[in-house]
């Protein structure tokens, strides 16, 4: 078989947060049709209790340990020459040596690029390069920039402007970029003024349905017996998602208690901020972290909610929910990339919210989200465009 390299900012498993579904999932479909060589950086120390399973049938495997302090400190400097900080956080001497001789014993090796702050460490490469950017990472900084205030506001800006052009450059540079929705990549297309550039495409997120089935949970409820139960799951330690948290707490969740005194509002996820834990502190919280397994809270879940505010791409979360056959409550964010049908519910402020809420609280009845999910999101499919789109470009 061929080899390719395929380079993550994050390793990609064990797949318990967004990006490393995605990338998890991009692995498995490489290792079936090449010889992979994988670079990664790891920022989780528990993630290295993996490190046997991660380099199963790779071809060469290259992880290297993210120091956050001394990546901040590398980040500052770019401030002097008008790099994006983010491209400088994930410098690294190790892993920019470990590439250089992949490429110079298999000279005519294949890239694949997650996240586009690994293309730093391909710029000059001759190879058939992949980016898959996934989305458009700089337009966070510009939603964080119109959140924030201030020097933070500043700062915001300024990575959204130098991390947009390093996007430019590398989408000209090279074969194929990829996003996770044709929004996406239109959108993307549409900021640029540049004729000279490559194919850009998109490759959508799957979900993995035999795992995210109601019907393979076979373990107890983790609320108690008639329990009116909302939920919400994701990594909260990650900014958008703590933002559409605290923001539904503080403005929506008083008033479904008004209709409903006895509902619990389940906040699932792993490494909870400050302002998360303290939200344990109000009537209906419940702030569970880090669990063994998110599923049974979403089987047994009267409904979930998204209130993401500041978002890019296509929402796991939701993918997941629908997969599990529950009903949705969610900002247009959320399901961008995804679409509606009848058991999803957009809500762009509070009265909205609250009402989908209380509706949906003390509605049953039979939700078809499953069928739609497994018609319209497998990673098979996802796999086959990808084949299609790495031949048209001439990979």
């Amino acid at each position: 078989m061929e080899k390719i390299l395929f380079l993550c900012h994050r390793v990609p498993y064990p797949p318990n947060k967004g990006d490393k579904i995605r990338s998890y999932h991009w692995l498995q479909y490489l290792k079936q049709r090449y010889q992979v060589l994988l670079g990664a950086f790891i920022d989780d120390p528990d993630d290295w209790q993996y490190q046997g399973i991660i380099a199963e049938d790779l071809a060469d495997c290259c992880l290297v340990k993210r120091h956050p302090l001394w990546h901040k400190v590398a980040s500052l400097r770019a401030m002097l020459d008008g790099r994006p900080l983010s491209l400088a956080y994930y410098q690294s001497q190790q892993m920019r040596a470990w590439v250089e001789q992949v490429i110079k014993e298999c000279p005519g090796i294949k890239v694949l690029t997650f996240s586009s702050v690994m293309a730093q460490y391909v710029d000059d490469a001759n190879q058939f390069r992949v980016m898959d950017f996934v989305d458009i990472d700089s337009d966070k900084w510009l939603q964080y920039a119109n959140q924030a205030s201030g020097i933070m506001s500043w700062l915001y800006r300024r990575e959204f402007n130098a991390l947009a052009r390093y996007e430019a450059q590398v989408a000209s540079a090279f074969n194929l970029s990829l996003f996770v929705s044709k929004n996406e990549a239109d959108d993307f297309q549409n900021r640029q003024s540049s004729s000279a550039q490559q194919e850009v495409n998109w490759v959508q997120n799957g979900v993995d349905i035999q795992y995210f089935d109601p019907a393979v949970v076979d373990v107890s409820s983790p609320f108690k017996q008639g329990e009116p139960v909302v939920v919400f799951t994701g990594a909260m330690d990650y900014w958008a998602n703590v933002e559409g948290v605290v923001w539904f707490v503080q403005h929506v969740w008083p008033g479904v208690l008004a209709h409903q005194p006895e509902a619990k509002f389940y906040i699932v996820g792993s490494n909870p901020s400050k302002s998360i834990l303290k939200l344990a502190q109000l009537p209906g919280i419940v702030v569970t972290g880090k669990v063994p397994d998110v599923r049974p809270y979403l089987k047994y879940a009267r409904l979930v909610v998204a209130p993401l505010r500041i978002s890019r791409g296509i929402q796991n979360k939701v993918l997941e929910a629908l997969a599990m056959d529950k009903k949705v409550v969610g900002s247009s964010h959320a399901f961008t990339g995804i679409g509606l049908m009848p058991c999803t519910y957009v809500a762009d402020n509070e009265e909205e919210f609250l009402n989908h809420c209380i509706e949906h609280l003390d509605s049953s009845g039979e939700v078809q989200a499953r069928r739609w999910i497994e018609d319209n999101f497998s990673w098979q499919t996802s796999f086959a465009r990808l084949d299609k789109l790495i031949f048209q470009a001439g990979g």
